[in-house]
């Protein structure tokens, strides 16, 4: 599904800012290529499976370069119509980067990054590689994280057909700034005075784009007081029964076993409104195919009542004439709800359409 339909997959695109390796095996034939190159791909044919894929162990890596003194960054970012990650995101994202002390200065330096966007503006998710080659080896500061997010809205235009496009774009600049503003805000600060960077990007005199002012996210908080009276009146709650559903551990009843010698039945519905029905004929095929009887009215030996409304009784099955297409008109039951899906389908009624009147339409 990461391959195809736009799907903004949350899993592959963890699995590509974390360099996974796939292995796919077409008949005798074996390849290992990176996430991005199977990505690109298109969809895989009957003959290829994909065997599996392989994380690399970073704990083990960083540990070969204690020595640097680097430190490993690592953030996920997802928003979404709800919040609780049931619908498919606005934008996800997965920011990774090596990070070690300056020898020069009190900051830090970026070191091997790896910014990946999933669905954005594009049919899977893809690296920011020129956005990751532009930051490393740089020091974090408002200037660079400005010009990091000029070059991601660059780098990746999207569709104009594309839902809230400009939100979008937006979330991309968001996450970058926010994986790096704490390195920003520990660093000294600029020769201007400025902290936060917000002065910096909103001063007229500095990085004007026709005439308008380019400016990064930045956050704000509201606090509403509710009115408790009806409490817990419209308090959100969990759905009953959700959790075990979602975890595909409920058992419906196409899950439950059919004990032994069990029958099953499908429905035979009329296909002519107000017309007599005549008779109904199996199929020589479908009677041999474990079908042991045809239930009709004739078969009731009580009332052929199926329910009383406010407008009277109504049968339950059609017996001299139909009253509308898709009434019961028998019940077909088989050895398995195959044979008698087939059967009931396969079976002809035969309709008296002499002398039939037209049904009257208000």
């Amino acid at each position: 599904m990461a391959q195809r339909n736009h799907f903004p997959s949350d899993i592959a695109t963890v699995l590509l800012a974390v360099s996974s390796l796939v292995n796919l095996m077409n008949g005798l034939k074996s390849e290992e290529i990176t996430m991005e190159e199977f990505l690109r791909r298109h969809e895989l044919d009957s003959k290829s499976i994909l065997v599996s894929v392989k994380i690399p162990d970073w704990d083990r890596i960083m540990s070969i370069s204690l020595g640097t003194k680097m430190k490993l960054l690592f953030e996920t970012y997802r928003v979404a119509p709800r919040p609780l990650g049931n619908a498919l995101p606005y934008l996800n994202a997965t920011l990774m980067a090596k990070i070690s002390r300056c020898a020069s200065s009190n900051g830090m330096v970026v070191g091997d990054c790896r910014f990946a966007f999933g669905a954005y503006g594009t049919k899977h998710a893809i690296r920011a590689t020129k956005v990751e080659e532009f930051l490393t080896g740089k020091v974090p500061s408002v200037d660079v994280l400005y010009e990091a997010v000029k070059l991601l809205r660059s780098i990746v235009v999207l569709d104009d057909d594309t839902s809230y496009l400009a939100y979008r774009s937006s979330l991309a600049a968001g996450f970058l700034f926010e994986f790096f503003s704490h390195l920003v805000e520990g660093n000294a600060e600029s020769p201007n005075g400025y902290v936060n960077g917000y002065s910096t990007l909103m001063s007229p005199a500095r990085h004007l784009d026709h005439g308008k002012v380019s400016t990064l996210l930045t956050s704000g908080k509201q606090e509403v007081e509710l009115n408790k009276q009806y409490h817990p009146v419209g308090e959100p709650i969990a759905k009953s029964g959700a959790v075990i559903q979602a975890s595909g551990e409920v058992v419906y009843v196409d899950d439950i076993p059919s004990p032994t010698n069990c029958l099953h039945g499908a429905f035979i519905f009329s296909t002519k409104p107000l017309a007599p029905v005549k008779g109904i004929e199996l199929k020589p095929k479908s009677v041999a195919d474990g079908v042991n009887a045809v239930i009709s009215f004739k078969d009731i030996l009580g009332e052929n009542l199926g329910i009383k409304t406010g407008f009277g009784p109504e049968p339950l099955f059609a017996d001299d004439f139909t009253r509308c297409t898709g009434q019961y008109i028998a019940l077909l039951v088989a050895d398995t709800q195959k044979h008698a899906d087939m059967a009931a389908d396969l079976a002809v009624v035969d309709y008296d359409m002499e002398n039939l009147e037209p049904p009257i339409y208000l």
